[in-house]
């Protein structure tokens, strides 16, 4: 037990310290990129994303989370996944390749059929390495994990760069997605090298596909309810709307990536290996949640106020149409930062199914609500209704993980409570610290630096001063790691 705890914490480490450098470039990124491609360069890829977002959980089909979950994988199992990975892989890039032409005439944007078909390709990169990825994962090594991923990032951006300067535009955008991938498969055959041959075993096969159905099910499901609005958008409005929406969303997406999906993607197979011990699996769950409230909360909050100036100075003036949209989805990124470890518990315990229902049902009322919210008043309908359906749809999603390990949902309110409130002050604090500073007319950058600096030493103060459970627990873990060193 001591072993597998301490591969724990030096997993969730690593993830950090990979997502962190991750996050950092990518907004660095973003954000030069921004001041060289258009909205409508943004948009275009966008559209193609789309699809190919979806078709890409085909590649893998849950046969990943399978091998995870699995306490004991053999040769055949590794065999099977990766023959079914290069043949749906394949399979799909033919598929793109020669259906481009119905993707442009879908959105009416005639340059997309030759940006599909090179973007095709992107399925059987990604299926190449998908053992590697998935038994990587498994030993808990995200330390060469971390080690990849940037390196891939790092690369893939200096040559988006590099094109978008020369005036490339949409195709800078277009050569990062898929030479991040090439990196990545490449990088991980040198340095995490798996015997695999592209062998079928149908008892295997049957094995691990009840379970991987399931998690690929929810996967779907839960790809198009989050999905579905781009391709409204793209479809009912223009390129230059899906623009401004996609890095409002990525803006949203923020303390999901940064901080729950770290912590989930070291709880999954940690959670499998104590699938059987409920009670450590309840106080895991309540700690990680309360630490990731803590964190992304003040975040999200804050930039609901601070998002005009957090637009301007970052992205400029061509994106200002993006601020009242950052403002609305930062509430629900609050909200999602949480739900995402309910998966988490879901697929650990072999209970994937349930995971499946639940997003089969909120991604229909999602996929509906966004029709009827662009049809009353275009994005800004769309965001409202989102938010709405997400943080309404919290209270279901809390109840049925929480009955799987015995935490009702009172309690995990309860465990959330200190973070809102010192959240809620330190905005109403930030609001009207920013209306004295209108007066003094700084740029949009500076008056960033000064309203982050406040609302920083303000939630901070707080939580110092009233010791509240989330602020002592992260001071023992530092001295933990201190002590350690």
């Amino acid at each position: 037990m001591p072993s597998h705890l301490e591969k724990t914490k030096l997993g969730v480490l690593w993830s950090f310290v990979n997502q962190g450098g991750a996050q950092v470039l990518n907004l660095l990124i973003t954000f030069i990129l921004a001041r060289l491609v258009t909205p409508d360069e943004f948009g275009t890829i966008a559209m193609i994303t789309v699809f190919t977002g979806f078709a890409i959980r085909f590649v893998d089909f849950g046969f990943s989370a399978a091998l995870i979950q699995k306490k004991e994988v053999n040769e055949q199992d590794v065999n099977t996944v990766f023959f079914f990975n290069l043949a749906s892989g394949s399979f799909l890039t033919v598929l793109f390749f020669f259906l481009s032409p119905l993707i442009a005439d879908f959105y009416k944007v005639d340059s997309l059929k030759t940006l599909t078909k090179v973007l095709s390709f992107i399925f059987i990169v990604t299926a190449s390495s998908g053992v590697n990825k998935a038994l990587i994962t498994k030993a808990i090594n995200f330390k060469l994990n971390a080690f990849i991923s940037l390196a891939a990032l790092v690369l893939s951006s200096g040559l988006a760069i590099i094109l978008a300067y020369k005036g490339f535009g949409v195709w800078s955008i277009l050569v990062k997605l898929l030479s991040q991938e090439i990196f990545t498969s490449l990088l991980y055959f040198i340095f995490y090298p798996v015997n695999q041959k592209p062998k079928f075993n149908r008892k295997s096969f049957d094995s691990m596909f009840k379970m991987g159905r399931n998690v690929a099910g929810e996967s779907i499901v839960n790809y198009w309810s989050r999905n579905a609005d781009n391709l409204l958008i793209g479809k009912m409005l223009t390129s230059g709307a899906l623009g401004l929406y996609s890095k409002a969303y990525a803006i949203m997406m923020l303390p999901l990536t940064n901080f729950s999906r770290v912590i989930a993607r070291v709880m999954f197979p940690s959670f499998s290996l104590i699938q059987d011990d409920i009670p450590e699996i309840k106080r895991i769950y309540l700690n990680a949640t309360k630490v990731i409230a803590f964190l992304t909360f003040p975040m999200m909050g804050g930039l609901a106020v601070v998002s005009k100036e957090f637009v301007l100075s970052t992205f400029g003036p061509d994106w200002k149409e993006m601020i009242p949209l950052v403002s609305i989805l930062s509430i629900l990124g609050a909200s999602q930062s949480i739900l995402s470890l309910n998966g988490v518990i879901y697929n650990s315990l072999n209970k994937s199914h349930i995971a499946f229902r639940i997003s089969l049902i909120f991604g229909l009322l999602n996929v509906i609500g966004f029709y009827v919210g662009i049809k009353l008043d275009g994005l800004m309908g769309l965001v409202i209704i989102y938010t709405t359906i997400g943080i309404v749809g919290a209270i279901p999603n809390f109840y049925y993980a929480g009955r799987l390990i015995n935490i009702s949902v009172i309690e995990i309110l309860k465990n959330l409570s200190h973070s809102f409130f010192l959240t809620l002050v330190m905005v109403g604090l930030i609001y009207v610290f920013k209306l004295f500073l209108v007066r003094f007319e700084f740029t949009p950058i500076l008056s960033l630096i000064i309203l982050v600096t406040f609302g920083a030493l303000t939630y901070l103060g707080m939580a110092v001063v009233l010791k509240v459970e989330e602020y002592e627990l992260a001071k023992k873990l530092l001295k933990k790691n201190k002590a350690k060193k």
